[in-house]
């Protein structure tokens, strides 16, 4: 997956050439003084990713100031550039982001946790039922066991999970994947099945009940309309439970939680956040 890590820096390289300009040179007062109570952040600006599980997890905090990004890049080039103090990141993009970049460090204890599922359209509850009768003896097995192990053994570049061979010869079920959400769900250029963490539960289900899974390239607003229109039957892919007042809201099922991941605050260490060269 090393090809994913360099998208990253490549679009974190070119903006900062371009930041400068934006901002007209300048940038905000920095905080040089790290966070010492993640309940208290004493006005601090935080960038989180707009409507990610982070922006969900800390909307309504009165000791801190929230700015929405649409990119992981522009969060960088962000605090690279002062305009935040920090940064909000699960547990597994703070590993992505840190294997490709230095001068960051993990505020620990995690300020939160956010469970991650799967979107089922409320005409095919019955499966979300199904699902989720699965998920509870998944939960509980050596297989799963396995399933934490690996997901927190994560480098931050490579998906070690199995190639799952999908048996099912049964009913077809429409499944719309976010393929960017690397390593919870992506699909490659060689047009194979989508892997990811988010996707091995679903998968191993699918073969237990001899369902076929048929897979369609997605992003979140795709996939919540088209379970709305009765396009997708399930989406998948960077869905946390955060997110519940608005599944609810569009008429949709929500699963159980797959897994959990802590959500942390990360800071800078230096005055300038670096790429780790290749």
């Amino acid at each position: 997956m090393r090809r994913r890590r360099r998208t990253i820096k490549c679009l974190f390289a070119a903006l900062v050439f371009l930041l400068p300009a934006v901002f007209g040179g300048c940038s905000a007062a920095r905080r040089t003084d790290p966070i010492s109570d993640i309940t208290d952040l004493d006005g601090r600006r935080v960038g989180v990713g707009i409507a990610c599980d982070t922006d969900y997890a800390l909307t309504g905090r009165k000791d801190l100031s929230l700015v929405r990004y649409d990119e992981l890049a522009n969060i960088l080039l962000a605090l690279q550039y002062d305009k935040v103090d920090a940064m909000a990141l699960d547990e597994l993009l703070w590993k992505f982001t840190a294997a490709s970049h230095k001068g960051l460090r993990v505020v620990t204890p995690a300020f939160a946790t956010s469970g991650y599922t799967v979107y089922f359209r409320s005409e095919v509850s019955e499966l979300r039922d199904e699902f989720n009768d699965f998920l509870s003896r998944y939960r509980q097995s050596e297989a799963f066991r396995d399933f934490e192990d690996r997901l927190n053994a994560f480098d931050g570049e490579h998906y070690n999970g199995p190639d799952i061979e999908l048996t099912g010869t049964g009913r077809i079920l429409r499944v719309a994947v976010d393929a960017a959400g690397f390593p919870r769900s992506f699909a490659e250029a060689d047009g194979h099945t989508p892997s990811g963490y988010d996707l091995e539960a679903l998968k191993l289900f699918a073969n237990e009940k001899n369902y076929r899974l048929e897979f369609i390239i997605s992003g979140y607003d795709d996939m919540i309309y088209g379970l709305q229109g009765g396009n997708y039957d399930i989406a998948a892919g960077f869905l946390s439970d955060l997110r519940d007042a608005d599944s609810l809201s569009s008429y949709l099922c929500k699963s159980d939680s797959l897994y959990e991941v802590p959500l942390y605050f990360i800071e800078k260490t230096q005055d300038n956040i670096e790429l780790i060269e290749d």
